[in-house]
């Protein structure tokens, strides 16, 4: 995966939404990392590029955003079309999930999570992280919504 330069405010940020989690993004992440053991490690509020990630996991390439009813306006969808572009533009798979969901039953959620993350890390035509993502093979998955 080509580095993205991440600004000394990106950074900021990032560090400072950590601290002001919203309680479904809570509640995801204490059910994500319970999958460090089984070697699927996540960040939260990570700084990719001009975007800050609500979960990524690197390894698997996989970035779990958690939509409340900003994304459901014009704007919203707006914005995070041109966010999907471009994290595939550098080989990640975009999984979002919907607030409510995550507060009725963020361990299903996370389990959902899971076998994604398992999915891609076993495909063998995915790019390992840290290359880029090849040119005409397909690995590049396209956005996919899921609901719990």
């Amino acid at each position: 995966m080509p580095r993205t330069r991440v600004s000394f405010e990106m950074r900021q940020k990032a560090r400072a939404l950590r601290h002001i989690s919203t309680k479904a993004e809570s509640l995801l992440w204490n059910e994500l990392r319970d999958l460090k053991p089984l070697g699927i490690k996540f960040r939260r509020q990570s700084p990719i590029g001009p975007y800050i990630a609500d979960f990524a996991c690197l390894a698997a390439r996989l970035i779990v955003e958690v939509d409340g009813d900003a994304h459901e306006t014009e704007r919203g969808k707006r914005h995070d079309a041109n966010r999907d572009a471009y994290l595939h533009s550098l080989g990640f798979t975009v999984l979002r999930v919907d607030e409510p969901d995550v507060i009725a039953n963020a361990w299903h959620v996370a389990q959902t999570v899971k076998d994604r993350a398992e999915h891609l890390l076993g495909d063998p035509t995915r790019p390992l992280r840290g290359h880029p993502p090849l040119k005409g093979e397909g690995n590049v998955a396209p956005a996919i919504e899921e609901t719990a």
